[in-house]
């Protein structure tokens, strides 16, 4: 399933590497080889090397518009095997915690929906023809030989604790972050609301959330490249609900990002420079 037609024999493709911020990256970067660096308008495109495997790696920034150009420029400009998606995310369940990790066997934009006269919401689902037009694809399914090695990966791997305290609410019993295996949502929007949380959950079976997987994974789609996505969680709204003014608080750079990127390294060490 990692194959690409546009691969030389001379050169193995690259595995694309597409994340929204830079601290998120650079948890990434603190464990690869640096090989250049080219400035293509907004985009600049790492060459990295993680031990054999070469990478392109790119930051696109927050947002669903962001993702799906940064990961068309990525796909056009450099044909890569795969590409793999990590960061961080909030979670839609209550037992899923702060520094725990999401393997996604998916991705769904929970944003392509119609609001009904009523206030209802409807998702028309996977194929939504309007008129003869495709409006969107609501749910993506990752890779299935990437979420083999991706799990394989996570075989005896425990990610690092994480701060005591930090995005929970005081006196939280706290545990060992925990793997899970699910679809991630996507939307330009930040979902606070517990019931609207929960509606979520039940209807996509989404663990959790972020604002760029389901757009890195359409482009993807519409490509025929092979697509995974890794994340870590840095908040769960039914414990502590965020302060959207002090970002710091819920987004702390040295955490967000650094568990789904070691869980990255691991993968790239299975799948070498194939």
């Amino acid at each position: 399933m990692l194959e690409n037609n546009a691969l030389t024999e001379r050169e193995p493709a690259p595995i694309g590497v597409v994340v929204a911020m830079a601290s998120e990256l650079q948890h990434l970067l603190n464990h690869t080889t640096p090989v250049r660096e080219e400035r293509h308008g907004p985009w600049l495109d790492r060459f990295e090397l993680a031990g054999d495997v070469p990478l392109i790696a790119l930051r696109c920034g927050i947002g669903m518009v962001n993702a799906a150009a940064g990961t068309e420029h990525l796909i056009a400009s450099y044909a890569p095997r795969a590409v793999i998606n990590f960061g961080c995310v909030g979670a839609h369940r209550r037992d899923i915690l702060p520094g725990d990790v999401v393997i996604g066997s998916g991705a769904v934009n929970h944003g392509a929906m119609h609001i009904l006269a009523s206030g209802k919401t409807y998702f028309p689902g996977l194929e939504y023809q309007f008129q003869g037009e495709e409006v969107a694809l609501t749910e993506l399914v990752s890779d299935p030989a990437l979420i083999e090695e991706t799990i394989a990966a996570a075989e005896g791997w425990q990610p690092d604790p994480w701060p005591k305290g930090l995005n929970l609410p005081e006196g939280f019993t706290e545990r060992a972050p925990q793997v899970h295996i699910g679809r991630v949502g996507s939307a330009d929007i930040w979902t606070q609301h517990h019931g609207r949380i929960d509606e979520l959950n039940a209807r996509h079976g989404t663990l959790c959330e972020d604002m760029e997987a389901a757009a890195i994974a359409h482009i993807c789609v519409r490509h025929g490249v092979p697509f995974m996505t890794v994340k870590d969680v840095s908040n769960n709204e039914f414990h502590k609900v965020s302060d959207l003014v002090d970002q710091g608080e819920v987004l702390p750079a040295a955490e967000v990002g650094r568990r789904s990127a070691d869980l990255v390294l691991r993968l790239l060490a299975r799948l070498g420079g194939e």
